[in-house]
């Protein structure tokens, strides 16, 4: 009985470190993936967080009459 016992713990052990392994990968696929995306979406056009002020217009030479 105990042989038997050992086999299926062994089993066990091994379908345990597949499936350990299996999510390690995934999870390794997973945080490349997001590592990717969050990259390519900061190279984009750098939109100012306040807006810019432009310089002052100047004032026509010969103001309009009335």
């Amino acid at each position: 009985m105990k042989v038997q016992q050992a086999r299926s713990d062994e089993r066990d052990n091994r379908r345990v470190f597949r499936w350990g392994i299996g999510a390690a990968i995934v999870v390794f696929l997973l945080a490349l993936a997001y590592n990717l995306l969050t990259q390519t979406r900061e190279e984009g056009p750098v939109k100012p967080d306040t807006p810019t002020q432009s310089a002052p217009q100047p004032a026509p030479a010969n103001p309009p009459s009335k």
